[in-house]
């Protein structure tokens, strides 16, 4: 029992173009689809689902789109939302006043505590430091502590340049002094 094609109200050059210009591959395949129908390459939803390498019934829902809605609802791809955020509005509008002050959080604990005991959200450290990071596009005040030994290298360096430096100003002063 095979069910007509429907019939396509684009023309050939210009589903090639959008396809030439099309970034999905979701939308690619079904204009893909389209394109083979106007080119006569194929003659049946079971020979396109055989070229595209769909299943003929994923060919057969796109081709009911089509004719249900057009090119808009054929290229219409469903996009799910996701899960809500756990983190209330109220929550995230603390969080961001309190990381713009110089202040700030020190770590994503700190701000994992509050979240936990003031608002009474149970999420995890790592949803916390999605929204933080992410979401508020934000970054803890503190820096981590660095290796000891670099720090005290560092200092050492640093002082013996400025040892350097006053022994050539005392010297160049020196000089000045005899002239």
């Amino acid at each position: 029992m095979n069910k007509a094609l429907p019939k396509i109200k684009e023309t050939e050059a210009e589903i090639r173009e959008m396809l030439k210009s099309e970034q999905q591959v979701k939308r690619q395949n079904r204009l893909q689809a389209l394109y083979l129908i106007v080119s006569r390459q194929a003659e049946s939803r079971s020979q396109v689902s055989k070229m595209l390498g769909f299943n003929r019934n994923t060919i057969s829902e796109w081709f009911s789109l089509y004719e249900a809605g057009g090119l808009e609802k054929l290229l219409e791809i469903y996009r799910p939302c996701g899960a809500k955020a756990k983190i209330t509005a109220a929550a995230m509008a603390e969080i961001s006043e309190i990381l713009k002050t110089e202040k700030g959080f020190r770590t994503y604990k700190e701000i994992h505590q509050l979240v936990a005991g003031k608002h009474k959200i149970a999420v995890g450290y790592r949803a916390v430091h999605n929204v933080v990071r992410y979401k508020l596009e934000a970054k803890l005040k503190s820096r981590r502590p660095s290796n000891p030994k670099k720090t005290k290298s560092k200092s050492k360096n640093s002082s013996l340049e400025s040892e350097r430096n006053l022994r050539k100003l005392l010297s160049s002063e020196a000089a000045n002094i005899n002239e």
